[in-house]
């Protein structure tokens, strides 16, 4: 349950000796998988750089760290919940989204009233449509892990469909890269992303595809 931010109290220029977040870090980040940090933050020296494959530079410039606790402090303000949450590393936490459109097209294979449609994934655990994109890994490029999470999503349902990814990933545009207002955020550890875009302007490389994730 998170402590409850007043919109007047969000950025931490404001004065409030009497904001106390919930803490809160789920235990299968406190277990340290591989790609969660040690709860211990006095052994993270490289905030704000990479730190030997970890990209811990936040796409929105230099952030602070608490004086006290040596957390990084979410560069977008109060959350009402410190920790990690449910995300593993302290500060910025990376991902890349694969944003694939092409133009609609009707019965008769005519685009004349063009529209512009997105290819989006139905998640197998909660039904819901989103991005088929995922987190970055250490030392792989946002590109790498677009590609790699389009591949592994499409080829779950095309396994012949390497050709035409192969093609649509040849030309990309960084359309968005920042701050995800993600309900995982806490005070100490935030979502970043890196959108990229592909476009299919006649539609054949995508008209087979089926994602599934």
């Amino acid at each position: 349950q998170r402590a409850t931010v007043p919109d007047e109290k969000v950025s931490w220029n404001i004065y409030w000796p009497d904001y106390k977040p919930t803490e809160y870090t789920a235990k299968k980040v406190l277990k340290n998988p591989p790609w969660a940090d040690d709860s211990d933050t006095t052994k993270i020296k490289h905030y704000n750089e990479l730190d030997g494959k970890i990209d811990r530079r936040s796409f929105m410039g230099k952030y602070d760290l608490d004086q006290q606790t040596n957390r990084p402090r979410n560069p977008k303000g109060r959350t009402g919940l410190s920790g990690r949450g449910l995300l593993g590393r302290w500060g910025p936490n990376h991902a890349g989204d694969p944003i694939v459109t092409r133009w609609s097209k009707d019965q008769q294979d005519n685009n004349k009233n063009k529209a512009l449609e997105i290819i989006l994934i139905s998640r197998r655990d909660t039904g819901a449509l989103a991005l088929p994109g995922g987190m970055v890994d250490p030392g792989e490029y946002t590109l790498e892990t677009v590609k790699r999470e389009f591949i592994e999503e499409a080829m779950n349902a095309n396994p012949d469909a390497t050709k035409q990814i192969e093609e649509l990933f040849k030309k990309t545009i960084t359309i968005y890269k920042g701050y995800i207002d993600d309900p995982r955020n806490t005070d100490n550890a935030w979502m970043e992303s890196e959108a990229i875009n592909m476009h299919d302007e006649t539609g054949e490389l995508t008209k087979d595809l089926i994602l599934e994730a």
